[in-house]
């Protein structure tokens, strides 16, 4: 690289940055069109952090506190939400930039130090969550900044430094703990996909400098969110993620371990990974094809944890493959040329739908949207898609084959008698809660605790009820917090009626006694009996 390019890299990452802040905050607001459900959660964890609440500690989840902190930062500071939101992930960008640059700069040939630059921008800033629908949403933008900061520690751990002073060892061990303690409070199992890859590099070459940098780098971390959040916190934090583990309501988002390696759409992306760790070793890197090697049940399991199964994973074994052929006509260089190329195609449609998102996001501001949230937070849907309640219910034929429906319907779930309505909601959700928040509230019953049968629990950001301390804005499992409701809300269409189902088989299990005080078409509410509070 000729003297003038690491300025040059920085300025093409520092403009993706810019540009996509600037298309944010131009657009005045942001305009979803999915995933409304994923997004009244991190609705509601952003509002509660802004308002000094910590995760595990006063509400569950298992996901840590630097999931949305750059969010709820800005939500603090007095900006509306979707303004939050874009000078959040501009945040996230601006830190994670001098990592990406240096890993960039110090271990890639120019064309993929800029390729690999404006991707982890891209990641950082996008609209989309890491998916090749080019909707705007969102959602799991915490999976987006988590891949950008495993693929910095991934390259400075797979590929060698061209630079071997002191100042490199420390550049590398502090973007390794620093990166290793980012991911471990934004969601563990990034932190668990890294840590064997990092160490094992670190072990290679003998790195006692870089080593030690990264380790204190990584305390220093967890002191200070200890120093803030008190010793506490770890253990709460762990108990969070041993309850998700165990829990059977979401043992996985989407397909199988089998289905990520073998499915049509993942199938290829599999065998060229191997190919590369095959070709990397025939080329005389067998360094590098051993750290691929060792990344990759990480990568796999990351996959199979994030919702969709998308393959984000292939922009990171573009690059690598790319970099380790300089040369391609010799040895496996050629393979490995292919081998990334290949990897970078297939993974092409997330990658532009990440790049136009902003643009997309811009061009829809005029399109009519009504607002999501109450006041104008600038967080927008179209009105048919907050109004309009679309639901799912089962039930029987009228006739024939009645010997072998009943097996094939789900138990009906009985409150206080009567049965309630296999019923699923579909769409309309946030109609769907601010319908019933408003009357809750007209019934009186406005502004107590209550705790949610079902697997969403955003009811109280529109007003009626208060948010649940202890509770969970996504169900996992358990009673989470019970011992302070005063109240349990029963929709009669559920976003999960399984869910509902297993809540109230828990509640009676646990001796907790329930009492009727309301019933509409739409929700039961019911009274925790205040004898109910040793069982709770």
């Amino acid at each position: 690289m000729r003297r003038y390019d690491p300025v040059g890299l920085a300025a093409v990452m520092a403009a993706v940055l810019a540009a996509a802040t600037w298309a944010g905050l131009a657009a005045g607001g942001l305009y979803p069109v999915m995933h409304e459900g994923d997004m009244l959660h991190m609705v509601q964890i952003v509002l509660r952090q802004a308002a000094g609440e910590w995760p595990h500690l006063d509400f569950m989840t298992p996901l840590g506190v630097l999931a949305y902190a750059p969010v709820a930062l800005f939500v603090r500071l007095g900006h509306p939400f979707a303004e939050a939101f874009v000078l959040g992930q501009a945040l996230v960008g601006a830190v994670l930039l001098p990592a990406a640059w240096w890993a960039a700069h110090d271990r890639l040939p120019r064309p993929w130090a800029y390729l690999f630059g404006t991707g982890i921008m891209l990641l950082a800033v996008a609209l989309v969550p890491a998916t090749p629908d080019p909707g705007i949403s969102l959602s799991m933008s915490y999976n987006r900044w988590a891949w950008a900061i495993l693929f910095v520690l991934l390259l400075l751990a797979v590929l060698p430094g061209r630079r071997q002073g002191a100042g490199a060892r420390v550049a590398d061990g502090l973007a390794m703990g620093l990166g290793l303690a980012a991911l471990a409070l934004i969601k563990m199992t990034y932190a668990l996909a890294a840590v064997p890859v990092v160490a094992l590099a670190l072990l290679l070459t003998r790195d006692r400098l870089g080593a030690a940098t990264a380790l204190s780098a990584g305390f220093g971390v967890m002191l200070a969110v200890t120093a803030a959040a008190g010793p506490a916190f770890w253990g709460a934090y762990l108990g969070d993620l041993l309850d998700v583990a165990r829990a059977e309501i979401r043992p996985f988002p989407g397909g199988t371990v089998l289905d990520v390696l073998t499915a049509p759409a993942a199938l290829a992306g599999s065998l060229l990974y191997l190919a590369a760790v095959t070709l990397a070793r025939r080329s005389g890197r067998a360094r590098e094809g051993l750290l691929l090697l060792v990344a990759a049940p990480g990568l796999t399991y990351v996959t199979f944890q994030n919702f969709g199964n998308d393959p984000v994973w292939l922009f990171f074994l573009g690059i690598v493959a790319l970099a380790l052929c300089p040369r391609p006509a010799e040895g496996g260089g050629r393979g490995l040329a292919v081998t990334g190329w290949g990897a970078l195609i297939l993974v092409a449609p997330i990658l532009v739908a990440m790049a136009e998102s902003q643009a997309r996001n811009l061009m829809a501001r005029s399109a009519g949207p009504v607002e999501v949230l109450p006041g104008d937070h600038g967080i927008r849907m179209q009105p048919d898609r907050v109004d309009h309640v679309l639901t799912r219910v089962s039930r029987p034929m009228s006739v024939g084959h009645s010997w072998w429906q009943g097996s094939m319907m789900p138990e009906p779930t009985v409150v206080a008698g009567v049965p309630l309505e296999p019923c699923r909601l579909i769409s309309g959700l946030v109609g769907w809660f601010r319908t019933i928040s408003e009357d809750i509230d007209a019934a009186g019953f406005g502004g107590r605790q209550v705790l949610v049968a079902d697997i969403l629990t955003a009811y109280w950001l529109y007003g009626g009820v208060a948010p649940l301390p202890g509770g969970a804005p996504w169900y996992y499992g358990g009673l989470p917090g019970v011992e302070a409701a005063e109240l349990v809300l029963v929709p009669q269409c559920a976003a999960r009626p399984d869910v509902r189902a297993h809540i109230l088989r828990e509640l009676d299990e646990a001796g907790v006694v329930l009492t009727e005080l309301r019933r509409t078409d739409d929700y039961l509410l019911l009274g925790i009996a205040p004898s109910a509070t040793s069982a709770r």
